[in-house]
């Protein structure tokens, strides 16, 4: 995990569903170098990373290197941290708004502070006051700042998710994938959610205490902001979802 006095860069992009009516906007906090693991994940999946790059619209159906390059960057992700803000459809041009009130509110230790944040080319700019000292690049390139491709991957496992809660998705997978050994299927949105947990988490317990003052192992997010706007059914699935984090075993 993170290095205690660490400087982070912040990729920010997001994920649009319409049938749902909501959009997630994924901020994935990440230290120096995780460009080129994005680089190496490209490469080792057979891709071209000078003009090859990871979308969430990429087909995964039949295509074994897009599957494995889901796959690496989900690993990078789990070594990163995720800050989540949801608002509707009907707020697509405030979106950069939400972001700089959502890295405002981050669970970051004083030691540690946002350097620099890289916003895609399809999030409009803002006049919203970002953090102190950091500088904003609005108009990422995905394919020449590759930590975008992160927040795309970030933005579309959450959304799945959502999408899941909802009752608009219902794609299951093996349960082998989760669980080692085990028979049957399992939800493909609850697998993704379990491979980014401990990114979406904070450093504050919110469980329960049990007899002898230890926390039950769930835990604020690292970041999350819901737009008043959303519909109701929205706002529960976040609640459910990522208002809380478990981060103990799950197998």
């Amino acid at each position: 995990m993170a290095n205690v006095d660490a400087d982070w860069n912040v990729f920010v992009d997001e994920s649009i569903h319409v049938r749902g009516d909501f959009i997630v906007v994924a901020a994935v906090f990440a230290e120096d170098g995780v460009a080129e693991r994005v680089i190496a994940a490209l490469t080792d999946c057979g891709f071209d990373p000078a003009s090859d790059e990871f979308k969430s619209s990429m087909t995964m159906k039949d295509a074994p290197a897009a599957q494995r390059l889901r796959s690496h960057l989900q690993i990078i992700l789990g070594t990163c941290k995720i800050a989540v803000t949801v608002c509707p459809v009907s707020e697509r041009k405030e979106i950069a708004t939400y972001i700089a009130n959502l890295l405002s509110a981050v669970d970051l230790p004083p030691s540690q502070r946002i350097a620099r944040v890289f916003v895609d080319e399809g999030i409009r700019q803002t006049n919203a006051a970002m953090p102190d000292g950091a500088t904003v690049r609005f108009g990422c390139d995905s394919r020449t700042v590759s930590g975008i491709q992160l927040a795309d991957c970030a933005a579309h496992l959450i959304s799945t998710t959502l999408l899941g809660e909802l009752g608009l998705t219902t794609k299951m997978v093996a349960a082998s994938t989760v669980y080692d050994g085990q028979e049957g299927e399992i939800e493909l949105a609850w697998t993704l959610w379990a491979t980014v947990r401990y990114a979406l988490s904070g450093s504050t317990p919110c469980g329960k205490v049990d007899e002898d003052g230890i926390f039950e192992p769930l835990m604020k997010p690292f970041g999350l902001l819901v737009s008043d706007l959303c519909s109701d059914a929205v706002k529960a699935a976040v609640a459910d979802r990522l208002g809380s984090v478990w981060v103990g075993c799950i197998h």
